[in-house]
């Protein structure tokens, strides 16, 4: 009869150390990047502002020419946010991905200590025994394998992806 586990995979991205110690430098990095688009929310509504001040001043050719100017700068930042973004995206996902790495090692150890012939990931079992569950032996090898994870970020990891899966 095959012997079979369960890994609460959710959990241990929840619950394991590495996980909690990139916790708040990520929380950190929300809240700068949040800092950072209301800032340039702030600035562009001044300046539009200013620019609706200036029409009855202005002639029409010099006014449709600082109109043309803020549209620029506004897609500009629009852009330098979806950026910002996509790099505090990719960053969440390869140190997520850098745990669920080292999950699948430490799985297959407790699967071998164990000897389970399979390991189901819990959300996909309908129902199971407690005695199961291998959710908290994965989490204490993880911890001891992976206690800390840094969060790499910035530009110069851009094109890391490139040739390598």
């Amino acid at each position: 009869m095959p012997k079979i586990g369960v890994v609460d995979v959710q959990k241990v991205l929840r619950d394991s150390k590495a996980a909690k110690s990139i916790r708040p430098e990520f929380e950190k990095m929300r809240k700068a990047f949040q800092k950072q688009v209301s800032e340039q929310e702030q600035r562009l509504r001044q300046a539009e502002q200013e620019l609706s001040r200036q029409r009855a001043i202005l002639a029409p050719e010099a006014f449709s020419q600082k109109r043309r100017a803020f549209s620029e700068e506004a897609r500009k930042a629009q852009s330098s946010v979806q950026e910002r973004r996509r790099q505090l995206d990719r960053a969440f996902n390869d140190t997520k991905n850098e745990i669920l790495k080292n999950l699948v090692v430490v799985a297959q150890e407790v699967a071998e200590a164990k000897k389970l012939n399979m390991l189901l990931e819990k959300r996909f079992v309908f129902l199971s025994a407690k005695t199961m569950d291998v959710t908290n032996e994965v989490i204490a090898r993880l911890d001891k394998r992976l206690p800390k994870l840094a969060v790499k970020m910035g530009k110069a990891n851009q094109g890391t992806g490139k040739g390598k899966n």
